[in-house]
């Protein structure tokens, strides 16, 4: 093929047909250098240095990935519970003290009156002398809202160590000297 056949390539097609004549190392080649090649007016080394032959190996190549796993929202919502406190609360009750009067401090009553006038104490129920009014405490609820906690949510990261393995592949380089067996190289 003259070199016009080979300026209608592409610089791929290029390299792909100096591959399949057996010469590796073509990948850092420009398009000029594999078109002298291909036309035989190139030197057919590819390796653009000298006649030594590469050893290449796969290694693995880790990353990381963000993936989505869930995730996490605060929702408030109202529970109603019965509570039960104890409140002590006071009440007035009544005490009957007698206090009897010594024999030498009685007098006699000299008010005509003192068992009060007939209007009042001459009825059924007598009259009333003296009144005490009583009173008691009684429990008031309400309720009141007040704050007792705040609540949120945080990111936390943790790192754990996870153990990769895969396959690969590895090249041998193997001598064949004259007057000798076979040799790995390496």
């Amino acid at each position: 093929m003259n070199t016009a056949g080979f300026d209608a390539m592409t610089t791929e097609e290029l390299r792909a047909s100096v591959v399949n004549r057996g010469l590796h190392g073509s990948e850092n080649l420009d398009r000029d250098q594999l078109i002298a090649i291909l036309s035989g007016t190139g030197t057919g080394d590819t390796s653009g240095t000298d006649d030594a032959m590469t050893r290449s190996e796969e290694q693995l190549v880790v990353s990381t990935e963000l993936w989505e796993t869930g995730r996490a929202r605060l929702r408030k919502f109202v529970v109603t519970e019965e509570v039960q406190i104890t409140v002590p609360v006071r009440r007035e009750g009544i005490r009957l003290e007698r206090e009897p009067i010594d024999e030498g401090d009685q007098q006699p009553v000299r008010d005509p009156d003192v068992f009060g006038p007939a209007e009042v104490f001459g009825g059924e129920d007598g009259g009333v002398v003296f009144e005490i009014t009583l009173h008691e405490e009684r429990p008031v609820v309400t309720t009141e809202i007040v704050p007792v906690q705040r609540v949120r949510l945080t990111k936390v990261v943790e790192t754990d160590d996870q153990v990769i393995s895969g396959t690969l592949r590895k090249e041998r380089i193997e001598a064949e000297l004259p007057g000798e067996a076979p040799k790995p190289v390496y």
